[in-house]
């Protein structure tokens, strides 16, 4: 039998406070039937293990033929606390109706974060291309978004920005890789999550 399989895992955020993950898997198999495999009666299933916070777990596809494609995408989603790390587990398998789990798909465990930011605009470049600097209450230095800049797609820039961020480690004490920032006009200093 040859498994032509692929697993995927992603994380997200809307800016609201949520947090989104997806485990998904997809392909097929293709197979010849012999005594010792009678694969012309076997059915797959795609299962996918998703786990984030205190929700999700395991969810099944549809049972396919053993040579036909099978895709199963298991989505979760959390309202998360600002500066609180969610521990997110993924795995997936197929599942064969004669000998069981026979493709496993594995993923480190993630450790996932909103993380808040204001910052100040310390020049204008045009077009709403703006360099910024972190501007926190308490002098907190930011989880995410040190300075740098801001592109504000035309629209001038603002005194400054309150930006949620994605931040995301692989252990409890590792350093924290951040992403997907979405930003709205602020008047500084602000609220920042701290490291």
């Amino acid at each position: 039998m040859t498994k032509n399989y692929s697993s995927y895992e992603t994380e997200s955020q809307d800016g609201t406070g949520h947090i989104y993950s997806s485990v998904l898997i997809d392909g097929s198999a293709t197979c010849e039937q012999t005594i010792e495999c009678p694969c012309n009666s076997a059915t797959h299933t795609p299962k996918s293990f998703n786990h984030l916070g205190s929700v999700g777990g395991w969810g099944s596809g549809t049972p396919q033929c053993v040579n036909c494609y099978l895709s199963y995408q298991n989505n979760e989603s959390i309202s998360a606390t600002l500066g609180t790390d969610y521990l997110f587990q993924a795995s997936t398998e197929v599942v064969c109706s004669i000998v069981g789990a026979f493709y496993n798909g594995f993923f480190p465990n993630l450790y996932i974060s909103l993380a808040d930011t204001t910052l100040q605009t310390v020049r204008d470049n045009g077009n709403g291309i703006c360099t910024t600097n972190p501007d926190c209450t308490g002098n907190i230095t930011p989880r995410c978004l040190g300075s740098g800049t801001i592109v504000h797609d035309g629209i001038p820039c603002q005194p400054g920005f309150f930006c949620m961020t994605l931040a995301v480690r692989t252990s409890l004490t590792g350093s924290y890789t951040c992403s997907q920032a979405l930003c709205s006009p602020s008047n500084p200093p602000g609220p920042c999550t701290g490291k």
